[in-house]
């Protein structure tokens, strides 16, 4: 495909993107945001042509929440849609790949650390049972407060763990056993114990 091609709606060449924004009567730095950060086609993005809607309702999963689009996950997260694609985007990931965000607390259970008191729950079913998970979840991390306050663990974030350790930051889940088996390295077994909560069910 030439450049031509590029900039040709209808049958008709533009020297630019906002000279065809222009002729559409479409605010140049949005047709070019629509093609840079959606990729649109400029057709699409003057409005010659519908939107790609599929490609906005594609669905993504960050932190084990499953969003039907980047828009709906970005309302959620509490960020704006475009800071969003540009993190995803600098951070290249791929298909399924899952998000952690920064502010998880690993939490311990059955001799395993996991992400968050979310990730130790969906991979423990049976110790949600009929209850709620968010109820659950809730519960867990009420107690590691506690423990926190009661100066009895550190109960540090993703974020925390790699600021005070020198670690990279942990962006993904496939990055977390490999961050912590470097944070071990770094500390002996008993220390790493009073880093995090540890979960038995007699404590919920």
């Amino acid at each position: 495909m030439t450049q031509d091609d590029l900039l040709t709606v209808n049958g008709k060449t533009f020297a630019s993107r906002a000279e065809a924004a222009r002729h559409y009567g479409v605010n140049p730095k949005l047709v070019c945001e629509r093609m840079s950060k959606f990729g649109w086609s400029l057709a699409q993005a003057v409005g010659a042509e519908p939107r790609p809607n599929k490609e906005y309702r594609k669905e993504i999963v960050i932190d084990n929440q499953t969003y039907p689009s980047i828009r709906a996950a970005a309302r959620a997260l509490g960020l704006p849609q475009s800071t969003l694609m540009n993190r995803i985007k600098a951070d290249s990931i791929v298909e399924g790949r899952k998000v952690l965000k920064g502010q998880s607390k690993p939490m311990f259970y059955g001799g395993k650390l996991y992400p968050s008191a979310r990730y130790l729950l969906l991979a423990n079913r049976g110790l949600v049972g009929d209850k709620s998970i968010d109820k659950m979840v809730t519960a867990l991390n009420d107690k590691a407060r506690y423990a926190k306050k009661q100066g009895v663990i550190k109960n540090l974030s993703l974020a925390e763990i790699s600021a005070e350790y020198g670690l990279p930051k942990i962006r993904f889940v496939d990055e977390f056993d490999a961050a912590i088996v470097m944070l071990s390295e770094s500390v002996d077994d008993v220390v790493l114990d009073k880093l995090f909560y540890t979960y038995s069910q007699a404590t919920v």
